[in-house]
């Protein structure tokens, strides 16, 4: 049995809209989302002369004419070139989003590849934002967008001390929701195993149960009085609580699918190309972005997103939660997408992640 798409709200930016006090009637919905379904097929300007004969509409070329004409009045239709075709503009998009959209259910191909794709995933950071990532890429076609469940919120459950090397440590953390850090660390000289094990019993005694964002502020009152301060691995620790605490927001963001979207007509030229590329490359813009929308599915389009960078863009994410910590994924793409299915696929892959990756890691910790 298929698994349907939770119900959640699309929380779009419409304040600005509804003040306008659009009153659109039958004749001038069904042209708005007769233009704006043809645009997303074919990414060029449609004519009335299309619109009559690939929709039935009931109405003569003429009289869709002059629709449009309204239309683009209104400002929700525009015209790029001297011709009679019309194109969606933001605000036509987002009276389509949020009036007349229907979110399409993905089929049951889609469906099973995302189950299949996710229900072996680990608990470990890195390897969660990399399969989702590529996953999402695929299946849209466009650029993926994921960033992990702010694992510096959660509660630091134990940490686990691995030797590598004579003189090197893997530190793997585990929080409370059961999402693992691990980073290596270098030591000036050669360590023993009764070291490691000292080490880990005297940091989990002091420190579990405390947030790791509060970690650094305090581990030097945790740590430094005992019987274990003089060791080695303690001593780092207490150097480099930042390094091994906290978490970098653009390290744990995974953006895939370039090739996909610069696939895209819109993103032919080589002005365009630039443009994904430095908006690629500036992480902290994308992560500031996703950081300002609010829980739940969210739609901006165009101008609605407040970075310049992303004023020709749609974006479209969700959050999912695994334990009591949230993360975001998403998608970003060319104002002319086909919001119907993929708000249906980002909604459906982030109530998936949630499912299954906190049943994953309640798995994992029962072992």
């Amino acid at each position: 049995m298929l698994e349907r798409l939770e119900s959640t709200p699309i929380d779009v930016r419409t304040a600005r809209i509804r003040n306008m006090d659009f009153k659109l009637g039958p004749r001038e919905k069904t042209i708005l989302r007769s233009i704006v379904h043809n645009y997303i097929l074919t990414a060029e300007p449609v004519g009335s002369r299309t619109l009559a004969r690939r929709y039935n509409i009931g109405l003569s070329p003429a009289s869709i004419r002059n629709t449009m004409a309204d239309l683009e009045e209104m400002g929700l239709l525009t015209h790029p070139h001297t011709s009679a075709g019309r194109i969606p503009t933001d605000l036509g998009y987002r009276i389509y989003v949020d009036e007349m959209m229907q979110v399409e259910e993905l089929s049951a191909e889609v469906q099973q590849r995302i189950r299949e794709e996710i229900q072996p995933l680990s608990a470990e950071v890195g390897f969660l934002l990399d399969r989702i990532g590529m996953l999402l890429a695929d299946v849209s076609h466009l650029l993926s967008v994921i960033t992990a469940p702010n694992i510096t919120t959660g509660k630091l459950e134990k940490v686990e001390l691995v030797r590598v090397t004579s003189d090197r440590i893997m530190v793997v953390i585990v929080v409370t929701s059961g999402l693992v850090r691990t980073i290596n660390l270098e030591l000036n000289s050669e360590i023993s195993d009764a070291d490691i094990v000292d080490a880990a019993r005297t940091i989990n005694r002091r420190l579990t149960g405390m947030r790791l964002i509060d970690i650094p502020a305090n581990i030097e009152n945790r740590l430094q009085e005992g019987p274990c301060s003089d060791n080695a691995i303690v001593r780092l620790f207490l150097e480099l609580p930042e390094k091994i605490f906290t978490v970098d927001a653009g390290t744990q963001m995974h953006i895939d699918g370039t090739r996909h979207v610069l696939e895209q007509p819109e993103y032919k030229s080589p002005d365009k190309i630039r443009g994904i590329i430095e908006l690629i490359e500036d992480r902290d813009v994308i992560v500031h972005l996703l950081k300002e929308r609010p829980p739940g599915t969210t739609v901006t389009i165009g101008k609605e997103n407040l970075k310049e960078q992303f004023s020709e863009f749609s974006v479209i994410t969700s959050t999912y939660r695994i334990g009591d910590i949230y993360g975001s994924l998403g998608i970003i793409g060319p104002t002319r997408m086909n919001y119907s299915r993929l708000v249906s696929l980002v909604g459906f892959t982030s109530s998936l992640v949630s499912k299954r990756v906190s049943r994953r890691v309640t798995e994992v910790k029962n072992r």
